[in-house]
């Protein structure tokens, strides 16, 4: 499905029996953000793609992290309409247990890192296997 679907890594067939499908294709966040930024869009039509890193990203950017969420957020927006154009499937991949309150926010070493800067208020969604996520649009609400 074209957009972001955010999914814990526990969630994932590797995982668990009945778990969801990661895509084959996989980049790191930082890869990820590079290719979008370049002047030629690099996604085929239909493509799906596994972004992983995001927790230790932000993690890293302590005590800023909120003005490198906001520069991720600034990116991935610049990049919604080719995304969307092309139907791209993107999945976000955590490592940490995601919660969804007043924020979007996942455990992660132990911390709280907060992601509803980047993502806004994702919608939950629990497939027929009893598998959790979130799924957004590429233009991001707040």
């Amino acid at each position: 499905m074209p957009g972001y679907t955010l999914i814990e890594q526990s969630m994932l067939t590797s995982s668990k029996p009945n778990g969801i499908a990661p895509y084959l294709n996989e980049i790191g966040i930082l890869d990820f953000l590079r290719e979008l930024a370049a002047d030629e869009f690099p996604f085929p039509r239909l493509y799906e793609l596994r972004v992983l890193g995001l927790e230790p990203l932000l993690y890293a950017s302590r005590p800023d992290e909120r003005t490198r969420a906001l520069e991720i957020r600034r990116r991935l927006d610049q990049a919604a309409s080719d995304l969307e154009r092309r139907l791209v499937s993107v999945q976000i991949i955590f490592e940490g247990e995601l919660h969804h309150g007043n924020t979007l926010w996942s455990i992660y070493r132990g911390q709280r890192i907060e992601l509803g800067d980047i993502f806004g208020m994702p919608r939950p969604y629990t497939d027929h296997h009893g598998n959790k996520m979130f799924l957004c649009n590429f233009h991001l609400s707040s």
